[in-house]
């Protein structure tokens, strides 16, 4: 089925809106309408059934605003009250033919009409009347100020919605204008009661403009001109009342003015809505055409009195009421499915930025891997041409000169393919405790030592496990105990050499390289001319790795060498 769009959606809005109040209001009617009526017992017919009605007669006046007195020939005086039966008891003596209904304070209205018959048939039609003029009201009222405060309290969850706030005062006003317009004068007998009751209701019908002016986007001019109208008619009010003229003359005028504005300023507003949210304009023209149908209704075709239990017309502002309140209940519909759709699009959002925080992630570590990469590449080779490549090279242009013996050649080379081992075992051992790499690489001297009669010791007394060191601070490592140990083999003449490894302070590991050489002194031996590649290559190495070192020495005493090696804060630093 095809969907309905523009004006022919108007017209389905308009006429279902219609049959769903006709439907209604006949179905109310059908089932107030009594069974049978009451015009064989109404006053002065009904006297002559009165003498042979052999049950309890009772009597009953409709219409009445206030207590009535009713004298019937034959029968005692009874005072009826509005909406209420009264039992009839028969007179000695019979005072006059007439039968008359008097009302105490105001003359009766014109439609009050007495009647007088069986008591339950009375009481039955008394209590009709009391239903559809006190009781519906009551119903009205309490549903009015139920569903007022109701959206009062629900402010805070819809965000204290402006339309929800005078919406609810609306519907409060609305029950406070029935209660006093239906029992307002009785239970307030004060001068003041009708500035009272006609303020309530101006203040209603400002509400209403408050309302419209807050659902067809709020515009704080017009809504301060609601509150101007409002301040005015209350001023005629007050005057009105001050200079003792009666509230008859001059309400009927403010009530077509008050009218007359409201109705034009919301034409105003559902046309300029109409631009922008033709939906909702459209379903609040629906529901003010079925009120002004009622009104009609009640005032052409049937006017009172009319047989009809209920006037259309009662049920306008009940359908106003819950038509603006499933209207509140459509835009919060609509603001959560609004707020559903930003709330997936922000997770769509969200998603999409981690999908492209993650490929920006992966792509800094790719790139810092090659950066890494290139890093230790260039490492690699600064450490091969300042070691052996060094060391190659100064030995190649010695040979080309006849400088070196064939001794010394095989030194250089054999100190080349050293650091070459040092290089591989660094990068093998990198990170791994230290115990283990300085194992590996007392394994790889102590046979070299052993060819020229040297016994190399190692020990160790770090807890397990034991810290580690990255490869190049390994590698520094290895040069240093290497150049170390050339030292002993070249100058010291030692028989054994002890390597060991303690716990210092702050964590620090202690290296401690020891022999039983000839030994020096080392103040002398400062800025001499083969310190430069002896004790300076030691100490160099030692600050490549951020340590300190210590030279211990004597003559005839052996050198010790004692290394403190930082694991944490001056590690990072080098």
């Amino acid at each position: 089925m095809p969907r309905l769009t523009g004006l022919r959606r108007a017209l389905a809005i308009i006429l279902g809106a219609q049959l769903l109040f006709w439907c209604a209001y006949a179905l109310i009617i059908a089932g107030l309408q009594p069974v049978g009526t009451l015009e064989e017992y109404r006053l002065p017919a009904a006297r002559a059934l009165l003498a042979s009605e052999p049950a309890e007669v009772g009597a009953y006046a409709a219409g009445l605003s206030g207590p009535a007195m009713l004298r019937i020939p034959g029968w005692q005086p009874v005072v009826l009250q509005p909406a209420q039966a009264s039992l009839l008891s028969r007179a000695e003596t019979s005072a006059g033919n007439e039968w008359s209904l008097t009302c105490w304070g105001n003359p009766c209205p014109e439609a009050a009409t007495a009647y007088a018959g069986p008591f339950d048939r009375m009481d039955e039609a008394a209590g009709r009347e009391k239903f559809q003029r006190f009781d519906m009201v009551w119903l009205v009222v309490v549903t009015e100020l139920m569903m007022g405060a109701a959206l009062l309290v629900l402010l805070p969850v819809n965000g204290f919605s402006r339309l929800q706030c005078v919406t609810g005062l609306l519907l409060i006003s609305v029950g406070i204008d029935a209660w006093l317009t239906t029992f307002g004068a009785e239970s307030l007998p004060y001068v003041w009661f009708l500035l009272l009751r006609y303020g309530v209701e101006y203040l209603m019908l400002t509400l209403a403009a408050l309302a419209v002016n807050a659902f067809a986007d709020w515009r704080s001019r017009e809504a301060w001109a609601a509150c101007g109208c409002f301040g005015v008619a209350f001023v005629i009010l007050l005057g009105t009342m001050i200079a003792g003229v009666g509230f008859a003359t001059i309400v009927p005028w403010l009530d077509a003015v008050a009218l007359t504005l409201l109705s034009g300023y919301g034409v105003l507003a559902l046309l300029r809505m109409g631009r922008t949210a033709p939906g909702p304009a459209i379903r609040v023209l629906a529901i003010l055409l079925v009120a002004l149908a009622s009104i009609g209704f009640d005032l052409f075709l049937l006017p009172p009195p009319t047989g009809f239990a209920l006037q259309a017309s009662v049920l306008a502002p009940p359908l106003t009421m819950f038509g603006i309140l499933f209207e509140i209940a459509l835009q919060g519909h609509r603001l959560n499915q609004e707020a559903e759709e930003a709330r997936s699009d922000l997770e769509r959002q969200v998603l999409e930025q981690d999908a492209s925080l993650l490929r920006s992630s992966r792509l800094l570590r790719h790139q810092e891997r090659l950066i890494a990469i290139d890093a230790e590449r260039q490492r690699l080779l600064r450490d091969m041409h300042d070691g052996v490549g060094g060391v190659l090279t100064h030995l190649l242009l010695d040979v080309r000169e006849n400088r070196l013996t064939s001794r010394e050649i095989e030194q250089g080379l054999q100190s080349s393919v050293d650091d070459l081992r040092n290089m591989a075992s660094a990068i093998d051992a990198g990170n791994e405790p230290i115990d283990e790499a300085l194992a590996m690489f007392q394994e790889r001297m102590a046979g070299r030592l052993a060819r020229s009669g040297i016994t190399l010791d190692y020990r160790c007394t770090l807890p397990i496990p034991a810290p580690s060191l990255d490869a190049r601070r390994l590698l520094s490592l290895y040069r240093l105990l290497q150049e170390g140990i050339a030292n002993s083999l070249r100058h010291a003449s030692a028989t054994r050499i002890e390597l060991a490894m303690n716990p210092g302070d702050d964590g620090a590991i202690l290296v401690i390289l020891s022999d039983d050489g000839t030994g020096f002194e080392p103040e002398r031996a400062s800025g001499a001319a083969g310190e430069g590649r002896g004790l300076a290559n030691i100490r160099r190495r030692a600050d490549q790795m951020g340590g300190r070192i210590a030279i211990e020495s004597a003559p005839g005493r052996g050198t010790q060498l004692t290394l403190a090696i930082p694991t944490h804060a001056a590690a990072r630093k080098a």
